[in-house]
């Protein structure tokens, strides 16, 4: 390594320090989901161990799904950090496995790194992660690593082979289910790109299939024994918008979340990347047309990136129980093509290249950082009503107007942030949407009252009809208008209030 390379490695090892501080000095790591997931982590807890708090309102079931990344890595640090340590840990360790997997995988198949391990940087901080899919993003450097190992064991035995694939398989099938598709597709590619003629492929795929029969068993068992099924016909194939707005999405790589002014950073990221992605498949279409001499692990990444762009283009947005389906694939089809790169051969790209493309990403880690301390502090004002007098045990819910036509921001850091009154305050927040799930451990109780469904108090606030909930005992509004001021008032007075958040509570809590 010389010494430029070494100087950009510990650029590199810096940039990643940083991005760890950034995480740490924010009030508040602001996602969507994040907050319901460490408050039923909370819940967890204490039903595992006699339930003497949440016990009356939740039960819990522990079943081997395939969504348990977030529980199996937070749940023991639980038991030595209070939750908000916990949920800033996690997000610390998946910066870190990022920062190992993508140079791992770039070395893997590039025999180099640099300078193109950079481009995690404008993604790391990605939609999937801001929107609190803790689970689906720990499972992808899982996958990247295993992906990369996978390739360089290809020649092994069979059952050295059979060892790897399979316990790797099951790790990654237990963090999240897509990741674990991930991984499928990738052995799948692996085999068929080093196969020459029709025959052998299918006889080599044969191979991998009883290979691989253990896992492949596991994820029939699973899907036979879901219940949850949310594939509803082909219209949407039709719909010309929703092609413009995947493509969008996948240009921009999922990164336009919060801001109109991240356009800025992101236009000069997309630059770079189409450049180098344009630079890359010319250089390849040049050597299959002149000697036919494209690298297996080249085929092996072109086929992997084809496959994931199909199923994001015509897969449904609610596809086996979830939804968001579609916008997991846009960062990750960019980081599996970065291999492919290569900095042009001309004076000015040698000399300039490393140096445009560090300065990119210091350019897109400081718009990170104001949008992110911004979403921040709106949790942090959010938060400002928990020096009012909240009881232990009582029913809360967000009050707040979404805007579902507006195209920023896309991700709303209030939506599940009441349950952080839920773990430190002790209130049920009944807009915990996992509740609904059985892929989540936690459940309300048979036994307590009926409320309005997680996506009205998400979307819909402004439609409940009060008077057929009247266990809702207190509402957190978030700007809230003189017109919802004198619907609720029918029902409730304010007890506590700071601009933009107030605090009401039911006028007659024995009803």
């Amino acid at each position: 390594m010389n010494k430029l390379d070494l100087n950009f490695l510990f650029c590199y090892i810096f940039l990643l320090g940083i991005h760890i501080v950034l995480v740490w000095l924010l009030p508040y790591f602001p996602t969507q989901d994040g907050p319901s997931h460490v408050y039923n982590l909370v819940i967890l807890k204490d039903l595992l161990n006699g339930g003497r708090e949440w016990g009356n309102f939740f039960t819990h079931t522990l079943n081997a799904v395939p969504n348990l990344g977030f529980n199996l890595l937070s749940y023991p640090m639980l038991h030595l950090f209070s939750p908000f340590v916990v949920e800033k840990l996690f997000v610390s360790i998946y910066i870190v496995f990022m920062g190992v997997s993508v140079p791992l995988f770039l070395h893997t198949f590039n025999n180099r790194s640099l300078p193109f391990i950079y481009f995690i940087f404008p993604v790391i901080f990605n939609f999937n992660l801001l929107m609190g899919f803790y689970s689906f993003v720990i499972g992808f450097p899982l996958f990247l690593m295993a992906f990369s190992f996978s390739w360089k064991i290809r020649n092994c035995s069979t059952v050295c082979k059979f060892i790897f694939f399979n316990i790797a398989g099951l790790i990654i099938f237990y963090c999240h289910i897509i990741s674990f598709v991930f991984f499928l597709i990738s052995l799948i590619g692996i085999t068929v790109t080093q196969s020459v003629d029709f025959r052998r492929k299918i006889i080599e795929l044969t191979k991998l299939l009883a290979t691989i029969s253990p896992i492949l068993l596991n994820l029939i068992d699973y899907l036979i024994h879901s219940s949850k099924s949310s594939f509803s016909g082909l219209s949407y194939l039709f719909s010309v918008s929703r092609y413009v707005r995947l493509l969008i999405e996948l240009f921009s790589f999922s990164s336009l979340n919060f801001s109109l002014w991240q356009v800025l950073p992101v236009s000069l990221f997309m630059f770079l990347y189409f450049f180098f992605t344009y630079s890359s498949v010319t250089n390849i279409y040049k050597k299959n047309t002149q000697n036919k001499n494209i690298k297996d692990s080249e085929k092996n990444l072109l086929f992997l990136a084809l496959i994931l762009i199909l199923i994001y283009l015509f897969a449904p947005f609610r596809f086996g129980g979830g939804c968001f389906f579609n916008q997991r694939f846009p960062w990750i089809i960019l980081l599996i093509i970065l291999p492919l790169f290569q900095i042009p051969e001309t004076a000015f790209w040698k000399r300039f290249g490393q140096r445009i493309i560090v300065g990119t990403v210091c350019f897109f880690f400081v718009f990170n950082t104001v949008v992110l301390w911004q979403q921040s502090k709106n949790v942090e004002k959010f938060l400002s009503g928990l020096n009012a007098e909240l009881p232990k045990g009582a029913y809360l819910m967000t009050y707040k107007k979404i805007d579902l036509q507006a195209a920023w921001p896309r991700i709303d850091v209030l939506m599940h942030a009441a349950s952080y009154y839920g773990i430190i305050k002790g209130c049920v927040d009944i807009g915990n949407y996992e509740t609904d799930f059985e892929y989540f451990p936690i459940h309300f109780k048979d036994t307590i009252p009926r409320f309005p469904y997680p996506d009205q108090i998400g979307y819909k606030a402004e439609s409940v009809d009060w008077s057929e909930y009247p266990s809702i005992q207190y509402i957190l509004g978030w700007e809230v208008d003189e017109n919802d001021m004198e619907k609720l008032s029918k029902f409730f007075r304010i007890i506590w209030q700071k601009d933009p958040l107030s605090i009401w509570q039911r006028n007659y809590l024995n009803l």
